[in-house]
């Protein structure tokens, strides 16, 4: 599994979120500040988009297969109330 993880502040002080993406299961496990807010699984990881807030923030993770339809790996978006982290 690939482990990505993004760190930013909010006003109320600095947050981590957290993405374990497995690239031949399709597992995706997400965390927000250690606190397990999303397991997901696909057969066939063609992308996928995750919603989910911090503390009211809203946060859009988007998973996208690179070039060659994921062959050469996945990119990884991380938005915080519509700015890329």
């Amino acid at each position: 599994m690939k482990t990505k993880v993004w760190t930013f502040n909010l006003s109320d002080g600095q947050h981590t979120v957290e993405l374990d993406h497995g690239y031949w299961s399709g597992k995706r496990i997400i965390k927000v500040d250690g606190q397990l807010v999303e397991e997901s699984q696909k057969l066939f990881d063609t992308g996928s988009e995750h919603r989910f807030d911090v503390n009211g923030n809203s946060c859009i993770l988007r998973i996208r297969p690179g070039t060659l339809g994921g062959l050469t790996g996945f990119e990884f978006e991380l938005f915080v109330d519509g700015r890329l982290v």
